[in-house]
């Protein structure tokens, strides 16, 4: 599996005049650019074979030899999929640059997930009590679902043998996202509805997305908070520094380190 990391955009504008970092991978926490921690954080993954990353030319020269660069663009969507067309693997992590507080073993949780669920193309979801128990006081934007209240990780895993199909759903999805009517042509009236009158499944979401693809699609609920906090404001800077340097004091008083969250790797039941 190779690992493909979206490490473009610019500096968030809460974080323009607090910085002198040319972009946003290179803004430091803890005395080191973004995308070295998530590169630390990817070394860790034992079925990580390769990494890419997608990123301005600055990132670019930063990276170590043994990453391949490639120069982003504008759009988000467009950098994804450049990004995995030039990955060999036939599954793809793809990770955002600006996830520094993820560990090998956060990302293991989403791997192991998915692959425990069967699941080809996938998404990890963290429920709203974790998020706030592990960053209390953070504002992250959670979907009200029948299961419950769930935000969106920094990730996905996708097939080789689904790019297109993936390609037309996601740019659509991306062009749409600020649009509620866009989204219900492309989706449904009917889903649309369920989703304001928060009686939407996980469920019918991935059963939905599966047959757009043609690929069996599906959300992964992840214990560890760590793979939806980015950085986009001061304050997730701050809160990550503390974060680390907590792991920090952790790992001297105990070598081996705080113990790891439990993946939660029980299948669900099946379509």
């Amino acid at each position: 599996m190779e690992a493909v990391i979206l490490a473009g955009g610019p500096i968030p504008l809460s974080l323009q005049g607090a910085t002198s970092a040319p972009e946003r991978a290179l803004i430091p926490l803890e005395g080191r650019p973004l995308i070295d921690h998530v590169l630390e954080s990817l070394r860790g993954v034992p079925p990580v074979t390769g990494i890419i990353c997608v990123a301005p030319p600055h990132t670019l020269a930063h990276l170590p030899s043994d990453v391949r660069g490639l120069e982003s663009g504008d759009k988000l969507s467009e950098n994804l999929f450049k990004g995995a067309r030039a990955a060999q693997s036939d599954r793809i992590l793809i990770v955002t640059g600006d996830v520094p507080l993820a560990t090998g073993r956060t990302w293991m949780q989403f791997i192991d997930g998915a692959a425990v669920n069967l699941i080809e193309a996938a998404y990890p979801i963290v429920s709203r009590a974790n998020c706030e128990e592990q960053f209390p006081g953070g504002t992250r934007t959670y979907a009200p679902l029948k299961d419950g209240q769930f935000t969106g990780g920094n990730a996905f895993l996708m097939p080789r043998e689904h790019l297109e199909s993936l390609e037309s759903m996601i740019s659509q999805a991306f062009a749409a996202r600020k649009n509620p009517f866009a989204l219900a042509r492309m989706l449904g009236a009917g889903f649309i509805a369920k989703a304001l009158a928060k009686r939407l499944t996980i469920h019918e979401v991935e059963v939905k997305i599966s047959k757009m693809i043609g690929c069996r699609a599906g959300a992964v609920p992840i214990p560890d908070a760590a793979i939806a906090f980015d950085i986009d404001k001061q304050d997730d800077l701050d809160t990550a520094a503390r974060v680390l340097r907590e792991r920090g004091k952790n790992t001297e008083l105990d070598p081996c380190g705080p113990a790891p969250l439990q993946p939660n790797t029980e299948p669900r039941q099946k379509r």
